[in-house]
C-alpha cells in the first residue's frame, strides 16, 4: 500500500512526454507528487532515482479510429487517445489535487469528470496562447469545455496564455502567472572559454516551423563572411534530416541526431550561440501552431548562451529584449544577428551572463515549484 501524506497531487500527462515533466513532478516537496502518464522509460528511471511516485497507465482509442495516426502515421498530443476510464478513476481516487496541462487533450476531459464526481480541486497549467481550432472541433472541443468549466485554478505559463483563456471569460481570481522552470543545476555555463570554432546550436524538431530551413539557407554565407571558424551543431530528428546530412558533406555541420535529455546540458555548454528562429504554422489562413514557451530557449539561457530567434508566440516574453528577436522569415536579419555574435566575443559573453541571471530569477525549477505549492496550499488547504 502507498502511504499518502496529508495532501497529494496527481500530475497527469500523456503522449508528448518530456523529461522536464518528470523533473517538475519530483520537485514538489510540501505536497506529495504522483506522476501519472503512459509509459516512458526515461521519466520512469528519473522518478525512481528521485524516489517520486510514478504510475503508468495504458492509453486506449475511445473512437473507431485516430485520424492523426491514420493520416500522419504517428501519434502526437493531438491523437484521439485517452486513458481507460476505470483505471484512471481508480488511480486518482485517493489523490487530493489533480493537475492537467492543455484542455484539448482528450484525457483532460476525463480528469475533469473525475474531479467533478469526487469534488477534487482541478488545476490546469496550460501553455496554449492563441485561439486554437481545438476549441471548436470535436472531440477536442468536448474535452475543452469540460476541463475549462471544472478547473478551479489556472496556472498560466506565460502572460500570453491569457489571450487563449480570455475567450472562456474566466474570472481573474482563478488565474495566476507562474512560469515553468528548468533544472538550473544541470543547465549552467561552462567555466572557461574553450577557444577554437564558434559553435551555433540548434535543438528541436528538424522542420520549417522551428526555423531550421532558414538556418540552413544562411549558413553557407556565414561560413564565408565570419571572421572566425564556425560550426553548426544540430540536435533532433525530422523531415529536414536528409537535407542536413547532404549539407554536412561540404559544410562544417555536426549533425548529432537525437540527443537524450540527460546529455543535452553538456551539448549546450560546448556551444557558443543558440539559434531557434521559430515560425507560426498556418493552414488556409488559420493559425495551427506558435511557440507556446520554448524550453530550449530557457535551457540555452541557463547555459549562458545568447539567443537568436524570431518573434513567434511567447518567445519575446520568455527570452527578453537582451537577445536577438527578428521578424519571421527575415533571413537577412537572421544572418546579421548571427554574424554580430560570431564576431564579437564580449557581446556573446555579456548577453550570455544576463541570460543566466534571468534564467535563475524567473525559470529556476525549485523556486517556481515552491510558488506553485504555496498557491495551491493558500487556495485549497
Amino acid at each position: 500500500m502507498v502511504k499518502f501524506q496529508p495532501k497529494s497531487i496527481a500530475i497527469i500527462r500523456a503522449l508528448d512526454l518530456r523529461i522536464i515533466q518528470g523533473e517538475y513532478a519530483a520537485t514538489f516537496k510540501r505536497i506529495e507528487p504522483f506522476f501519472v502518464s503512459n509509459y516512458n522509460r526515461e521519466i520512469k528511471n528519473l522518478l525512481k532515482s528521485k524516489k517520486t511516485n510514478y504510475i503508468d497507465l495504458k492509453l486506449t482509442q475511445p473512437y473507431l479510429f485516430d485520424p492523426i495516426r491514420l493520416f500522419f502515421k504517428r501519434t502526437s498530443h493531438q491523437s484521439w487517445l485517452a486513458f481507460d476510464n476505470k483505471s484512471l478513476e481508480k488511480t486518482l481516487l485517493p489523490i487530493d489535487f489533480l493537475q492537467i496541462q492543455e484542455p484539448f487533450f482528450l484525457y483532460s476531459g476525463q480528469v475533469a469528470d473525475i474531479a467533478q464526481k469526487y469534488n477534487k480541486p482541478l488545476i490546469m497549467a496550460p501553455f496554449m496562447c492563441f485561439n486554437h481550432l481545438s476549441s471548436y472541433i470535436p472531440p477536442y472541443s468536448l474535452s475543452v469545455r469540460r476541463a475549462i468549466d471544472q478547473t478551479d485554478l489556472f496556472i498560466m505559463r506565460t502572460e500570453r496564455v491569457s489571450n487563449y483563456l480570455s475567450q472562456f471569460k474566466i474570472p481573474n481570481r482563478k488565474k495566476v502567472l507562474i512560469y515553468h522552470g528548468i533544472n538550473t543545476k544541470c543547465f549552467f555555463p561552462r567555466k572557461k572559454d574553450r577557444g577554437g570554432k564558434i559553435r551555433i546550436l540548434f535543438v528541436g524538431v528538424l522542420d520549417s516551423n522551428k526555423g531550421l530551413d532558414d538556418i540552413l539557407d544562411v549558413f553557407p554565407k556565414l561560413v564565408k563572411l565570419s571572421r572566425r571558424d564556425i560550426e553548426l551543431v544540430i540536435c533532433g530528428k525530422g523531415v529536414l534530416e536528409k537535407k542536413v546530412l547532404n549539407m554536412a558533406k561540404t559544410l562544417p555541420i555536426n549533425y548529432m541526431g537525437y540527443v537524450s535529455n540527460l546529455s543535452l546540458p553538456e551539448v549546450y555548454r560546448d556551444c557558443d550561440i543558440f539559434c531557434g528562429p521559430s515560425k507560426d504554422e498556418y493552414f488556409l489562413g488559420l493559425k495551427l501552431w506558435e511557440e507556446g514557451f520554448g524550453f530550449v530557449f530557457i535551457e540555452a539561457m541557463a547555459s549562458g548562451l545568447p539567443v537568436v530567434t524570431n518573434d513567434c508566440g511567447a518567445i519575446r516574453e520568455v527570452v527578453g529584449e537582451d537577445n536577438y528577436i527578428n521578424e519571421q522569415d527575415d533571413k537577412n536579419a537572421l544572418q546579421k544577428s548571427l554574424l554580430e555574435l560570431i564576431n564579437d566575443p564580449k557581446l556573446r559573453r555579456s548577453v550570455g551572463l544576463r541570460n543566466r541571471d534571468k534564467a535563475e530569477k524567473f525559470f529556476n525549477l525549485e523556486k517556481q515549484v515552491i510558488r506553485e505549492e504555496n498557491e495551491i496550499i493558500r487556495r485549497f488547504i
